[in-house]
């Protein structure tokens, strides 16, 4: 077994599993949209723009469940080095240059996702990944129902948001995110950053929602921020969310191999779903 848990000596690759629904408010069934698409094939190469190039490098079913294996990558990028030499130069063309890889494991509606390289708004970047091959989904996460409870049972202080987004960054801007922005000055109205607190003194209504339902803002924000229960106790959007951290070899200096990944996934989700 090329994985575990825990932190072993071969084992030094930390990667986060993380849950995923879909096709809540259809008719649709994910695992079936993608047995029936005619334009997710390994192989296929999606240009998306002069610098990002998407590409499905492998896609297989086995047990009623599809693995898949995309990755995003500049087809001329230019890195930077620290020359030893002063006088050389320190930018040095590389064709291909991944900056995401991206594994899925799907059985029905539900995704067990690993990215690693670039790992933030998995959401937006698995919703952006599956449109470009013509397969309309929308990712919500799946929740740990007993830390749920317990910031219900608990009930919520307040929210503590550390944040740089720009409105584009959803699929659809959230309501509460709209609301912001509009009271920025103007040069800031497509995004807003730094540290917001929503306090339930000052917000009771809002704060009776976040605890009565926290999906909208666990899919809609990253994973920088967390509630502060009335009992003073810290839950981060992670511990809310399920998730699982694993351990495995590591593949050049930020991936590890597909076939790990695959092994990895398919704990998961034979633990999970």
């Amino acid at each position: 077994m090329n994985f575990s848990k825990q932190k072993q000596a071969n084992l030094t690759r930390k990667v986060t599993v993380r849950a995923f629904k879909v096709n809540s408010n259809n008719n649709n069934n994910l695992y079936k949209q993608i047995a029936a698409s005619k334009s997710l094939a390994a192989g296929t190469i999606i240009q998306y723009s002069a610098t990002k190039h998407i590409k499905c490098k492998e896609i297989k079913t086995i047990n009623n469940t599809h693995f898949i294996h995309f990755t995003s990558y500049n087809p001329n990028e230019q890195v930077s080095v620290s020359p030893i030499n002063p006088k050389d130069k320190d930018l040095f063309p590389v064709k291909n240059h991944d900056n995401l890889h991206a594994f899925y494991m799907i059985k029905g509606n539900k995704i067990a996702s690993l990215m690693l390289i670039s790992t933030n708004w998995p959401e937006v970047k698995t919703s952006k990944l599956f449109g470009h091959f013509k397969i309309d989904i929308i990712p919500t996460c799946i929740l740990r129902q007993d830390t749920v409870a317990k910031l219900q049972s608990d009930g919520l202080k307040a929210v503590h948001v550390n944040l740089e987004v720009m409105s584009s960054d959803f699929n659809k801007q959230p309501g509460f995110l709209k609301s912001l922005i509009q009271n920025e000055p103007a040069v800031k109205q497509t995004g807003i950053s730094g540290h917001l607190t929503i306090d339930h003194k000052g917000n009771p209504q809002l704060a009776k929602s976040i605890e009565n339902n926290p999906i909208p803002w666990i899919s809609d924000l990253d994973s920088d921020f967390y509630f502060e229960t009335k009992k003073s106790e810290k839950i981060t959007s992670d511990s809310l969310r399920l998730t699982q951290v694993y351990y495995t070899i590591p593949y050049g200096a930020k991936s590890i191999l597909s076939k790990y990944a695959e092994e990895i996934l398919s704990d998961f989700v034979k633990n999970e779903f």
